[in-house]
Parts: structure tokens; sequence; C-alpha cells
């Protein structure tokens, strides 16, 4: 663990995201609003039927990030390989400023949480003056340290997606922030491929992220399906982001493998199954085990009857159900004790029927 550990929850808009609080499920829009204000309309009116907690679009300017406009992007829609200018295909997807103040009022005005992955500082601006309550660091910004800067200096909530990181670069951004104390961040495992096969889901580096930045961690997925998501909930993640549209065969580089409505229905239902299924981590029985310990459980009974006066021996003793009274464990200190009272066969042997010392019930002796 890191001598700087992140904040075990945060508030975004009043709501409370981390651990012991339910999971914060994020339905990622991103691009696929295909530039049009009125699919960004009802993208955002979907995710709130489909009951998700936040809608997260991305804020970027293609001339800020695009330094080679040769570069080509292939991708799937509709069923089709595509091969697109890289730098037109996002000029096409960059959302216009004057979308975000009606994008982020119709979010609220659903109940829910809107956010934005930024891709520079005049990208962060722009939704901070909007009273945006916390940022997204896409993972291809993770290793943009200015970045991380500008956005920990601002003292709101991050969230920091891990695609392509290693360790060191975990590291290398976990310290931009104790450099500013904030505190109120969440790193989320991800991977970057898209769609990911199951072979590079990597659940496991949820562990890795919790031992290096503390207990609240998400997982923002790419992989087809709920089955990730569910599994990371499993594993303790606090928010899970899942790409959303409303049609897979729109045209578009997310679509295919983002969640259509059914699909993201079903996600969030399962989420708030697997939350309490998952329940605590502490090894403990469940408030009806314990009902149930006095029924399943056995206690030291008498072999047969025992007079009142007999010194007990091993034979004299079995354990059968119910369970309320001593435990199989406490039989070595039954040995050798006097009864006071006659016990029958099957009759619990209770500390009050031994003469001398009342028996502790606790004692293994």
């Amino acid at each position: 663990m890191s001598a700087f550990e992140l904040a075990r929850s945060f508030a975004l808009e009043g709501r409370r995201v981390g651990v012991g609080q339910p999971v914060f499920v994020i339905a990622e829009i991103g691009v696929n609003h295909n530039g049009d204000l009125d699919l960004a309309r009802a993208l955002v009116d979907a995710a709130a039927a489909c009951g998700a907690d936040c809608v997260k679009l991305q804020t970027f300017r293609a001339e800020e990030f695009m330094a080679d406009r040769s570069l080509v992007y292939e991708y799937e829609s509709a069923g089709q390989k595509v091969r697109e200018n890289m730098f037109d295909m996002f000029k096409r997807l960059e959302p216009p400023s004057t979308w975000y103040p009606e994008i982020l009022s119709r979010t609220r005005g659903h109940g829910m949480v809107p956010l934005t992955s930024v891709a520079d500082p005049s990208s962060l601006d722009l939704v901070d003056g909007l009273g945006i309550s916390g940022f997204k660091l896409s993972s291809e910004d993770l290793v943009n340290l200015p970045l991380v800067e500008y956005a920990a200096a601002k003292g709101k909530p991050l969230l920091l997606s891990t695609g392509m990181a290693d360790a060191e670069e975990v590291s290398d951004a976990l310290a931009v922030l104790a450099r500013h104390g904030n505190t109120q961040a969440a790193f989320l495992h991800c991977v970057s491929v898209y769609p990911t096969p199951d072979a590079e889901v990597c659940l496991g580096r949820i562990h890795a992220l919790r031992a290096l930045t503390g207990p609240n961690v998400g997982y923002s997925d790419h992989a087809t399906g709920i089955e990730a998501a569910l599994g990371a909930v499993a594993l303790g993640a606090t928010i899970v982001e899942k790409h959303f549209t409303l049609d897979r065969n729109l045209p578009g580089p997310d679509q295919s493998f983002s969640s259509d409505p059914a699909e993201f229905t079903q996600l969030v239902r399962a989420v708030r199954r697997m939350e309490a299924i998952r329940g605590g981590d502490r090894i403990e029985p469940s408030r009806s085990e314990l009902e149930l310990r006095k029924t399943f459980r056995r206690s030291i009974v008498a072999a047969y009857d025992l007079p009142a006066g007999h010194v007990l021996v091993r034979e004299d003793l079995v354990v059968k159900r119910p369970g309320h009274g001593l435990k199989a464990a406490h039989m070595p200190a039954l040995i050798g004790r006097r009864l006071k009272v006659a016990v029958a066969t099957d009759e619990a042997i209770l500390p009050d029927a031994l003469e001398g010392d009342r028996l502790n019930p606790l004692s293994k002796r």
C-alpha cells in the first residue's frame, strides 16, 4: 500500500461513491451520439430508463490531441469493417460546447450524475465552469501528468482509467494526487481493447489496484456481455462503467461493443443483485445462520442415562442436534467432572448440571 491512500468514498452531486455505497453504474455515451444532439438526448433518456446512476460524455478537441492527421483507425460498424481517417472521425464526433448546458441539465433532471472525460485543460475548464461535480480522465491520459496535475488541482473528485498502464504509471498518477492532497479519486481497472477478449479482461488487477491506491476502485468495461462487469462487482469494484448505445447497428467506432438498453437494464439489475450476494468481507455467519446454528449444529449430550454423582468419562458423551448446548470442542472440559443431577439419554449436559466451579461455556480446556 502506498503511503498516500485515497478516500474510501467521495461525493458526486451529493451522491456517495465508494466503499459501503451502492455500486455507481455509469452509462458511457462517449461518442455514440454520432454528433447528433437529438441522439444524445435520446441516449440520456434511455440511460435513465435503464437505471443508470450516471451519464458520461467525452469532451475533447481533435486538433488538441491529433498531431499526425494521416493516421487511420479501423473498427467494426454495423457488421462491417470500416477504415477511417482518425482525425476526421474524431472531428465528426466532437461534441459542440453548446451541447453541455442542456445535456448536463437533462441528466440531472433524471436524477443522474453528469460526468465527462476531459482530454485537455480547456475542455476541463469548459465543464468545470458549468458546475460539473467531478472529472474523468481516460486511459490514454493517465500518463498525461500535466493534465492529471491540472485536474487534481481543482480539488474535485477524479475517476482515472488505467488501460495500457503498468503499476509504475499508476503510482506516478497517484503521486500527483498526493502532491495536491486530493484523496477524492478512484482508479478504474480498464483494458483498452475494443472489444476486450475474455483472456485479456484480467479482473484480478482490481486486487492490485486496491493494494496500490486504496479500497475505492472501479472497472471500466470494454468486454462484450455483462459477465465481466458482474465479476468486477463480485471482486469489490465500487464503480462500473460501460459503453451505452440505443442500437449496436448504428454507425460509429464504439457502437458494436456497447450495451443496448435491454442489456444495460439487465446489467443494472444484476449489479444490484450482486451487491446483495457479495455482502461483507468478514468471516462471520449471516443473521439467518445464527438462528440455524441452534438447530443444525450439535451439542454435547448424554450417550445414555447418567445418575447424579457420576463422574464423566469420554464414553458418556456424544454430540447430537440441536446446537443450543455446549459445543463438541468443550468435551475435554467435561471429562472428570461430577454430575450433581441425573441426565437422561440424549439430554444436553449443561454447566448447571456439574458440581464444583461453574464451567465456562467458552473454555476449551
